[in-house]
């Protein structure tokens, strides 16, 4: 067998060429000088964040835009440390994510000392929170560690893995033989066993009220044409999880918002749930708790489900349909063809109208403050964003107003809905622009609060000429936690922020930015944004005391869930 004598980043780049990264997101440092040469040789994209939080992020945005894992990099000691609550993200999300830490040389790793600069014991942490984490002191067994990282970060549950590699590393070459393809050390995607997908069709076909739900697994897998034409075939009531949005167009007739009444009427009619691309979280109810109590003894599930171990685990299923999002859609698509077609759900216009008019009433009965109310804000760029602009959301109270009243369109909807993590918002739309290229429009829906831990890097969006259109509710509060407060307290207790001129901070790091006061400005402004093809923050001043003041559009649905689980226990 020939072998070839190759340095440590020239290798690994291979290695992940190998498995699709087309991205390597790190902040310059003399412990990945290889790597990120050999990645620039290569031809892969090399980014570098302001926080390393943020190449966690950016990694996982790029990857709900393909599908394809990505890697994040951190420095040695501090570097690592910063990559930490993101991969806390990441796990939480399922997002299959590559990271390495570099780490000291061996000798100080392993000496018994105080004191050491730039070193702290890591690998616990990232144990603790990852698939898998490891240690790569030895050139030797670079492609055994990174084959088992994708290994691990792919099977099953998705998930991010951790490499600790000794920063010496970078000095270092071998003789390597030729690169294994990744059909060779791992198991390819499978699809769901014929006789499980049988059973589905017979159990379809019987029921008298499906119910189709989808979660955010239909857009990783790049699988929303197949659902919506599974929807299609069905033409039954299609209800999408926090996470979910984007894998069914909020505009269909289909389409029922969970919290609303119409979808919690949709659900208790239902004698099958056809559950695709979700864990069934606990911002569902678990499928079983508040909207789906009712009849939930009688109602079927059938449960899409890449991962064997998770089948039953928030709520018992009737059928698991094993395998990978995608595969097991296109078995269905190819099952259902072959028979009669489906007669459409009697009540799906009913229900459809309902919900319609429930919706208009929110919009019509959001009050007239002094100042602008946050639902405005929602209402008029809805107008003006482009209707396939990939969307992300970042924030507390902003994520629900633009839950009720910024009606999803495209089929990319990207947003940490099992975690809710605050920050993650600006990385996530930079990974999504760029896989997305520059002439697909993105937009980044956020609060001040949520923008504030990382919006240094939009000079990251403005470096790498990613036309990015921020739309900021600032109404200089953490706007949930100031409820809490004036509800709990009377007062608020470090929840406000001072004035903040965002659109300037824009302006001085290359981009664009304007303040706007008024309602009627809210649209132009944004069109403005998006024509320009360059990074921008366009600030929308809201009115801080509706948070406390005015009720929240389904907060109290939202909120449910926190005790559902247990009242049902007591």
């Amino acid at each position: 067998m020939s072998r070839r004598r190759l340095s440590f980043g020239e290798r690994l780049i291979a290695t992940f060429k190998q498995e699709g990264v087309e991205a390597i997101f790190s902040q310059g440092d003399l412990s990945m000088k290889d790597i990120q040469l050999h990645a620039e040789t290569q031809g892969l994209k090399v980014v570098g964040p302001r926080h390393e939080a943020s190449a966690v992020f950016m990694a996982m945005g790029y990857h709900a835009m393909t599908g394809q894992v990505q890697v994040a990099i951190g420095a040695p000691g501090p570097g690592q440390a910063n990559l930490l609550p993101a991969t806390v993200a990441a796990a939480q999300e399922h997002v299959p994510v590559i990271i390495l830490g570099a780490r000291r040389q061996h000798a100080v790793d392993t000496a018994v000392r105080r004191g050491r600069w730039l070193h702290a014991s890591l690998l616990p942490a990232f144990k603790d929170i990852c698939k898998s984490a490891v240690k790569l002191d030895q050139l030797s067994h670079l492609d055994e560690v990174v084959h088992e990282a994708f290994r691990q970060a792919l099977t099953g549950t998705p998930g991010p893995v951790y490499i600790e590699y000794d920063a010496q590393l970078n000095e270092q070459d071998a003789e390597f033989p030729a690169i294994v393809s990744p059909a060779r050390y791992r198991a390819p995607e499978q699809p769901a066993p014929q006789a499980a997908i049988e059973s589905a069709i017979a159990m379809l076909r019987a029921a008298r009220m499906p119910l189709l739900l989808a979660g955010e697994g239909v857009q990783r897998s790049r699988a929303q044409s197949a659902f919506v034409e599974l929807a299609r075939q069905l033409r039954c009531p299609v209800l999408t999880t926090l996470g979910g949005a984007g894998a069914f167009p909020e505009s269909d007739p289909q389409w029922l918002r969970y919290m609303s009444q119409a979808g919690g009427d949709a659900i208790a009619a239902a004698d099958l749930m056809l559950a695709v691309g979700t864990c069934l979280p606990e911002t569902l109810n678990y499928g079983r708790l508040k909207h789906f109590s009712t009849n939930y003894e009688t109602r079927r599930l059938i449960h899409v489900e890449p991962d064997v171990a998770a089948v039953g685990v928030n709520r018992p299923v009737d059928l698991a349909l094993v395998g990978q999002t995608d595969l097991v859609l296109a078995q269905l698509l190819d099952a259902l063809r072959e028979g009669p077609a489906f007669k459409e759900n009697p009540n799906l216009k009913l229900w459809r109208d309902a919900f319609k008019v429930e919706n208009q009433s929110l919009l019509d009965n959001l009050p007239n403050t002094n100042r602008l109310h946050p639902g405005h804000l929602m209402i008029e760029a809805r107008k003006t964003v482009p209707n396939d602009a990939v969307i992300v959301v970042d924030g507390g109270l902003t994520m629900l107003y633009q839950y009720a009243l910024f009606e999803k369109r495209s089929s990319e909807f990207i947003y940490t809905g099992n975690f809710g993590h605050l920050g993650s918002g600006i990385g996530l739309a930079i990974g999504a622009q760029l896989a997305a290229g520059r002439e697909r429009p993105v937009c980044l829906i956020t609060g001040d609060g949520a923008l504030g831990f990382h919006i240094m890097d939009f000079e990251t969006a403005v470096r790498h000429d990613l036309p990015i259109v921020i739309v900021l509710n600032d109404d200089q509060a953490l706007g949930a936690e100031m409820a809490q407060h004036m509800q709990h307290i009377g007062h608020e207790i470090q929840v406000t922020f001072g004035p903040v001129n965002y659109a300037a901070m824009a302006e001085a790091m290359g981009g664009f930015g304007i303040r706007v006061e008024r309602r009627e400005d809210i649209a132009p402004a944004i069109a403005e944004a998006f024509a320009l093809k360059k990074p921008a923050i366009v600030q929308v001043s809201t009115d801080q005391d509706a948070s406390y003041a005015f009720p929240i559009p389904y907060v109290g649905e939202l909120a449910g869930w926190k005790q559902a689980d247990i009242l049902a226990r007591i």
